[in-house]
């Protein structure tokens, strides 16, 4: 089955403009402004936020699943 997606080619376009861009921007206020440790310290603050905060949604996941009694082999 093909099927036609409209659009696809410059949003994905788009997408890596944008990558790039924020890629160059990021690295110039990182190593060419007096901004730099703060954004590193945010950048490392955001990555582990992320990180945590999907060990905390597994977790949870795990605690609140039903529990499956599994059945006793005759």
């Amino acid at each position: 089955m093909n099927v036609k997606r409209r659009g696809s080619r410059g949003t994905g376009a788009a997408f890596l403009a944008i990558a790039i861009i924020a890629f160059i921007l990021y690295a110039y206020f990182l190593f060419g402004t007096q901004w730099g440790l703060i954004i590193m310290q945010l950048t490392m603050l955001g990555l582990v936020g992320i990180l945590l905060a999907v060990l905390g949604w597994i977790g949870y996941t795990m605690l609140t699943a039903p529990r499956t009694d599994e059945k006793p082999s005759a």
